[in-house]
């Protein structure tokens, strides 16, 4: 019986202790986990019209993704190899194509991607995009792209990284041969500026390759045996992130 007595006496003690309110001022707790602050998303506005020294009359194609029919023009392929299951990802969503990601689950990879248009027929041509990069990190264009399997296909690429990517130079134009890549020219620019529209355009006129960035060359290289003909096309990663608008092939 003393023992029972004992035993209630200690836990009402205890309950005192634990439902004592401290004396002075409540004070909340410190949160366990501390997030910070993140900038709020930026706002896609719209983008430029092409520069003058990048307009002409003669126009072998154009989108502006007006709604998700324009997916049909295009061919997406991955250009280095990947399952079926993890393939890049490409939608239309407010007028624009836009690299989402890889697979049903979006994830972001740093698998090669290109959409692809055209026909292998044409020959000298500039393709031409406005672009913009939320957090990708690259972009590029393709042009006289030959081939069905992509791994071993054929063509030239530029390859353009943004300021904040760890990688140089920020500017590569190659030449592809059978899946083979060879640096045309390369150049150590600071690279292109994130969150902002650009205009990218890629020029072949029979040995001559030539990029420009917003109206302004880059790099150029001339070929001693080049590619004679194919389609054009843009690149990415495929880590999502980055808009493509205003694609335009046009002949000289």
């Amino acid at each position: 019986m003393m023992s029972l007595v004992v035993g209630v006496l200690v836990l009402g003690g205890l309950g005192l202790v634990l439902t004592q309110t401290p004396q002075g001022a409540a004070q909340t707790p410190a949160p366990l986990v501390t997030y910070p602050d993140f900038p709020p998303t930026p706002t896609v506005g719209p983008n430029p019209t092409a520069p003058a020294g990048l307009a002409s009359s003669n126009v072998l194609f154009q989108s502006a993704f007006a709604d998700t029919r324009a997916l049909a023009e295009w061919q997406f392929v991955d250009q280095t190899y990947v399952i079926a299951d993890l393939a890049a990802a490409w939608e239309v969503a407010n007028g624009r194509l836009v690299q989402v990601g890889s697979g049903a689950a979006r994830n972001p990879s740093s698998n090669e991607a290109a959409a692809l248009v055209g026909a292998e027929t044409w020959r000298d041509y500039t393709i031409r995009t406005s672009f913009y990069d939320e957090y990708n990190g690259v972009v590029g264009l393709i042009a006289r792209y030959q081939g069905t399997e992509p791994t071993q296909s054929s063509y030239y690429r530029v390859r353009l990284f943004s300021t904040e990517h760890q990688v140089s130079p920020k500017v590569v134009l190659e030449k592809v041969v059978d899946g083979v890549s060879t640096t045309l020219a390369e150049t150590k620019t600071a690279g292109f500026s994130p969150r902002t529209w650009h205009t990218l355009a890629l020029s072949v006129q029979g040995a001559n390759v030539q990029v420009q960035l917003d109206g302004q060359v880059l790099v150029a290289a001339q070929d001693t045996n080049p590619l004679p003909n194919g389609r054009a096309g843009l690149f990415t990663y495929a880590i999502g992130g980055i808009f493509f608008d205003d694609v335009a092939v046009t002949t000289p």
